[in-house]
């Protein structure tokens, strides 16, 4: 009998043991947590809000894809993507604006109509302009031309639907492109009092159509994963994404747990893509960003996954002190792009997080500018204001993850050694945050 009784014990003393051990290592777990989490500040709520598993809110926003763009022959030698109409608001009428692509030296002769919700077509006066970049690069790198065509009228007829463009040297018949309005409808409240919806603090046009998805950096889908997540840290949630169906489907599937909105925008280009190139179908890709975020969101950048935007600061829906937005507030509102620096790290796919890789090669240089777009102006403003600011590295800059196999002379640089110990204090809080989730 004693046996038995020593046995019980024995089992007794083993399944307190285990236990104890199994309480241990929760409460560390509980405790590594709440060293990052604090339960009543902020960062919880940032965190929480982006693990929850619910149905995500049903925003005005949510139609930053429509209507969907895509490219479509309008004549013999040219293609349009995307069209938007923009009424006037002093005087009757308004007009409509397409993004469009054409061969190389094709003569353009168009007519235009809109057509109307009632069934109705009105003619009306067409004219184009190149596009500014068409200056700014070498022609023989290109077998096409980038062109603004535009579609006006003098007199309110209600909002069209959409525009047509009848080339006049061929006998292809019109191509009808569906209108995206670049003013908001209007929203009435309980109150019956008219509102314009808020706008998005900020949105990210992903770039998938010039990155290399064959990269070191694309084969890592957790690489690509952190892209979003860094930036939703930041407070940007909703991403238009070209060439969305490069998108691993993983990284989507984990994406649409959280409350991050993709919009996913094809692009069939008609034309051969090169080197020579590249700037060309960059300014295209921005052209639709702006526009189509216009009266949407506050800021937007157009960026590439290999890419992180680091602000000293977040973003803020009501625009809270210490924001982003309230720090770009002290520069003139006729300042549409701030440039931000551009770093080259080297990506070491060993590194857990990305802002753990902490090498650039300072002799790479940036193809492109990485610009920081304001859209408080008219949106023909937007497209042709020349007013940039380069912002300073205690404000922002953007790290472009590449493969360092040629080390240039100077040798590699620690890129923290250029940055302010509270923006590091800053970027370390990010960094955990995001630890967190993945």
């Amino acid at each position: 009998m004693r046996k038995y009784q020593q046995l019980v014990l024995l089992v007794i003393s083993c399944l307190s043991v285990g236990i104890l051990l199994m309480y241990k290592t929760e409460n560390n777990r509980l405790k590594y947590v709440l060293k990052y989490v604090n339960f009543f500040g902020r960062s919880d709520a940032a965190v929480l809000r982006r693990l929850e598993n619910g149905t995500k809110e049903e925003l005005p926003q949510a139609g930053l894809w429509r209507p969907l763009p895509v490219w479509q022959v309008i004549g013999d030698s040219f293609h349009a993507y995307s069209a938007f109409w923009m009424r006037n608001e002093l005087v009757a009428g308004g007009e409509a604006h397409a993004l469009v692509v054409g061969k190389k030296g094709a003569v353009v002769d168009f007519r235009c109509s809109l057509d109307l919700p009632n069934g109705r077509s009105v003619q009306g006066k067409f004219r184009f302009n190149r596009d500014s970049i068409e200056s700014l690069v070498d022609d023989k790198w290109s077998n096409f031309t980038s062109y603004h065509f535009f579609c006006q009228v003098s007199r309110d007829f209600g909002e069209p639907s959409g525009v047509s463009f009848t080339d006049i040297t061929s006998t292809k018949s019109p191509v009808k492109l569906r209108l995206r309005n670049l003013k908001p409808k209007v929203q009435k409240s309980d109150a019956k009092v008219a509102t314009l919806p808020a706008r998005l603090p900020a949105t990210i046009c992903v770039d998938l159509v010039g990155f290399n998805m064959t990269s070191k950096f694309a084969r890592n889908e957790n690489a690509i994963l952190q892209f979003f997540l860094f930036h939703q840290a930041l407070g940007i949630e909703h991403f238009l994404v070209y060439n969305y169906d490069d998108l691993p489907e993983d990284v989507i599937r984990i994406l649409d747990r959280t409350s991050i909105h993709l919009y996913g925008l094809p692009f069939n280009f008609p034309f051969r893509q090169t080197n020579g190139t590249v700037s060309r179908v960059r300014q295209l890709i921005h052209n639709d960003c702006i526009l189509r975020n216009v009266n949407h969101a506050s800021f937007t950048l157009l960026l590439r996954p290999n890419e992180l935007f680091f602000p000293n600061a977040r973003f803020a829906k009501d625009q809270e002190k210490g924001s982003l937005q309230q720090q770009l507030r002290h520069f003139s509102a006729e300042t549409t792009r701030f440039e931000l620096a551009t770093m080259a790290v080297c990506y070491d796919e060993r590194k857990k997080l990305l802002p753990d890789n902490v090498q650039y090669d300072p002799e790479i240089r940036a193809p492109y500018k990485s610009l920081l777009n304001r859209l408080e102006l008219p949106p023909a403003q937007l497209l042709a204001s020349s007013a940039e600011v380069e912002l300073s590295l205690s404000t922002a800059f953007v790290h472009r993850y590449v493969d360092c196999e040629h080390v240039g002379s100077d040798g590699l640089h620690d890129w923290r050694n250029g940055v302010r110990q509270d923006f590091m204090e800053h970027i370390a809080i990010l960094r955990n945050e995001v630890d967190l989730l993945i």
